[in-house]
């Protein structure tokens, strides 16, 4: 199977999502459910001869164990089946980004991770092991690129129990090595012992580590060096020249314990010891002090952002960064008073200059078209209009009735989308008017360009999509 497959069995395969030592992931679509899946295949050279067959064994058995595994922060397992004589496991997609990635991308803007993500990440990461080992099953494979983030909400899911059971058997210790990363790996696992749901929890440590070690300096929490963990096998390369958070040095400490019988021996302790480390990790903040000027600037610039406008600066950023977006907007959306000092903050973490200064000018014209809506409504609001009671008592009925479109909502999210480029925020509020009040897709597109204060622009938005259809 060198080439990709065009289907595997019923479900159209799009892209390839990843490579292991002994499987390969894609993207694919199940056309009965019209959804997106993701599908983990083994590599077909690994299943001849006897450790072959061994292998199929526990393929399929560890994917009827992770499937019972049913939990928000576990990857669900939708389906086992055959593909040319080789098994396959149809699992639930997750649209967005690996704990990896973001750590990759951080370091590649020279950015850190807030303590806050970190604690959200791991928190969520013990309740899905937790979940897991209350069913006897243990993951084995616990490391940044299994723990991904979605899109949309932010939820962290554990991935990849496909696999995690097969350095149990003597014949496969090759693959067994294979799968494992040593930098995650608990040490017993080095020596062939057996692993447990300790060998998990030292894992989630050294993912807590690595995630600690990212704090951004102006961070003001105290820190310390992590004293040197003796007899720690060297491929786990921990970062002592770091400074991580003092109040959780003796949870790693006792996380990342080399003799397992020290170690936590569930993941409740481990939490519990984390959620009792939580007072002494907030720090009073500095008073701040404050010019004439800086007041006086604060009082026309420090509006809470709304609803609205971090929809559209999400949907914006999303343009130039991808499914990171929602983590940025997250990390940043509470330090800005502003639409506008939030944007400023968003824009840095764009790679390119040229990109922060293109993101940068079209929130300036979404907000600017904003700013025009508003200003034209209060106007058109100064007026006074009057209604007769046979007119007022109309209204009220036509309130009571259901929306009248019909136009599809694949459709609908995607004039909305386009459409709040032009506009800015308020986009989302005249949809729902307009898409109440006609079920014509031309018409609604028709009541939306005209809406747009620049005239050119709402012609160009009008013909675009009336071409379109």
């Amino acid at each position: 199977m060198g080439r990709r497959p065009v289907k595997i069995g019923k479900y159209q395969v799009r892209k390839t999502l990843g490579q292991g030592a002994t499987s390969l992931v894609y993207e694919a679509f199940d056309p009965d459910i019209k959804r997106r899946v993701a599908i983990k295949i083994l590599r077909p050279n690994l299943i001849d001869g006897q450790v072959g067959e061994e292998l199929l064994a526990r393929f399929r058995r560890e994917a009827i164990s992770a499937a019972r595994c049913t939990h928000p922060n576990v990857v669900a397992i939708l389906e086992y089946g055959q593909y040319r004589n080789t098994p396959f496991i149809v699992m639930e997609y997750v649209d967005g980004i690996s704990v990896h990635r973001l750590i990759k991308h951080r370091l590649q803007q020279g950015r850190g991770i807030s303590l806050r993500r970190t604690l959200t990440i791991i928190s969520q990461l013990l309740k899905a092991l937790h979940a897991a080992h209350e069913l006897h099953i243990v993951h084995r494979d616990i490391k940044a690129s299994n723990v991904l983030i979605a899109r949309r909400g932010g939820e962290v899911k554990l991935a990849d129990f496909g696999m995690a059971r097969l350095e149990e058997n003597s014949d496969l210790t090759m693959i067994g090595s294979m799968i494992g990363t040593p930098r995650y790996m608990a040490p017993e696992l080095r020596v062939g012992l057996e692993a447990d749901v300790r060998a998990d929890i030292f894992s989630a440590a050294r993912l807590f580590l690595e995630l600690l070690r990212m704090l951004p300096e102006s961070t003001r929490i105290p820190r310390a060096r992590l004293p040197q963990i003796s007899n720690l096998p060297p491929g786990n390369r921990i970062d002592y020249s770091a400074n991580y958070p003092t109040a959780l040095i003796p949870v790693l400490i006792k996380g990342l314990e080399v003799d397992r019988d020290k170690r936590y021996q569930s993941v409740l302790e481990f939490m519990r010891d984390i959620k009792r480390a939580l007072p002494d990790l907030h720090v009073k903040p500095a008073a701040k002090k404050e010019t004439v000027a800086a007041t006086a600037r604060g009082v026309e610039g420090d509006i809470p952002v709304s609803e609205d406008e971090l929809d559209s600066m999400l949907m914006l950023l999303s343009d130039f960064v991808g499914p990171i977006a929602s983590i940025i907007m997250e990390e940043h959306e509470t330090r800005s008073a502003s639409a506008h000092n939030l944007a400023i903050e968003i824009a840095k973490e764009i790679p390119e200059r040229e990109r922060q200064e293109e993101f940068l000018r079209r929130w300036e014209r979404m907000s600017e078209s904003r700013r025009m809506w508003i200003n034209h409504r209060k106007t058109d609001s100064d007026a006074p209009e009057v209604e007769t009671e046979a007119e007022l008592e109309a209204e009220d009925e036509l309130s009571l009735l259901p929306p009248q479109t019909s136009v599809p909502g694949e459709m609908l999210d995607r004039i909305g989308n386009d459409f709040a480029h032009y506009i800015g925020p308020i986009a989302k509020t005249l949809m729902k008017h307009y898409s109440s009040i006609t079920s014509d897709t031309d018409q609604l597109v028709k009541y939306l360009g005209q809406e747009i204060p620049d005239r050119k622009k709402g012609q160009k938005f009008i013909k675009s999509w009336l071409r379109n259809r």
